[in-house]
């Protein structure tokens, strides 16, 4: 289990395969309702642990849903912050880094993101007037931030990407906007990705040097 502030971190092996059996039954639970639906006898159940290594690994119920929680945050998005920096950080062109700042978008409009999307939102929701997990959110949150902030400042260095503006203003915009497609999923009449990607774009282009 990649090192996440908010979920044990076990040293042995069988652990931490424990821990994130355990935790993915209780994301499910959670997808599938609210947290009035996760049951610990249940969990128990489905996943063939003890109660007391349950208890041991997370200290109880309300630690058990925050790990589940955070988990939730970040599913999908930290690998998908580590692509987008790591595919514009290997562009050698304006148009190349546009070209991918495109596939990117592209990436968020698959039902698997709609899905992490909605998650998103609950796990913050959740994290209100709990002073703990809303600080393992932040860390999270921090860590994508930076990512795509690496890339933003890449094509600053680059000169194809306006160096007024602050790289980690701009890569909160970019995930908002991300994230805000949430409301197009709810919407009674969608928005067709054509018309999505359009608007990005246009966003992404003020943010861009003109080219000679």
């Amino acid at each position: 289990m990649e090192s996440t502030k908010g979920v044990p971190k076990p040293v042995q092996a069988r652990a931490e395969a424990t821990i994130a059996t355990v935790i993915e039954a209780t994301v499910e639970a959670l997808e599938s309702g609210n947290e009035a639906d996760v049951r610990i006898d249940e969990i128990l159940a489905k996943t063939g642990i003890s109660k007391g290594s349950l208890y041991h690994h997370f200290g109880g119920r309300e630690g058990l849903i925050a790990a589940a929680r955070v988990v939730q945050f970040s599913r999908f998005v930290e690998a998908d912050s580590e692509i987008i920096r790591e595919q514009l950080t290997k562009t050698t062109t304006r148009d190349e880094f546009l070209a991918a700042v495109g596939q990117m978008t592209n990436l968020v409009n698959t039902v698997e993101r709609q899905r992490a999307r909605f998650s998103r939102f609950s796990a913050v929701s959740s994290a209100y007037g709990r002073p703990e997990l809303w600080e393992a959110l932040a860390y999270q949150q921090n860590k994508h931030t930076e990512a795509i902030a690496d890339a933003i400042r890449y094509g600053q260095t680059h000169g194809w990407v306006r160096k007024d503006l602050d790289a980690r203003a701009v890569s909160v915009f970019v995930q908002g906007y991300s994230l805000s497609r949430v409301l197009g999923d709810l919407d009674t009449d969608p928005i067709s990705d054509e018309q999505w990607n359009a608007v990005v774009r246009a966003a992404i282009s003020s943010f861009l040097i003109p080219a000679d």
